[in-house]
């Protein structure tokens, strides 16, 4: 099932074990080399950024369930601390073509539920078909210039 990053905001995390809720969707740490959602942060849990990694997920329209209640873990790299704090995140970055045209901003990005695998990003100038991804940091997300 394709889903997207705008509709699963805020939507709770719930452990499978216990039933309890670990929080609700805060953010996502994508991999752009890999193609793929790597984690999403959760929030609700204390000051500190817990992330729960994709393979410990089961996206359902309604919730989000974690394979059990110590799924999160804290932040341990770098990179995916900048994308907790916002430094480095796929929504709402400029979006540039190799060919070194801008090709608007992100506004969503569309993701298969099962595999994390990313579908599509829908900018202000159109959609750009995942695959055509090359790199993400904190200025622009950089895209294959388009034939």
């Amino acid at each position: 099932m394709i889903d997207t990053f705008n509709a699963a905001d805020k939507r709770a995390v719930v452990a499978g074990d216990t039933a309890d809720e670990l929080g609700k969707i805060k953010a996502f740490i994508v991999d752009v080399g890999a193609n793929r959602v790597e984690a999403v942060q959760v929030s609700g849990r204390g000051r500190k950024a817990d992330i729960v990694p994709w393979e410990r997920l089961r996206f359902g329209g309604d919730a989000v369930i974690a394979d059990s209640g110590d799924a999160p873990e804290q932040v341990s790299d770098d990179r995916d601390l900048d994308a907790v704090k916002g430094r480095v995140t796929m929504r709402g970055s400029r979006v540039l073509a190799t060919s070194g045209f801008e090709l608007g901003t992100v506004e969503d990005v569309s993701f298969d539920s099962e595999s994390g695998a990313l579908v599509a990003v829908r900018t202000t100038d159109g959609e750009v078909d995942a695959s055509h991804l090359c790199s993400l940091g904190s200025y622009a997300l950089v895209v294959d210039a388009e034939e």
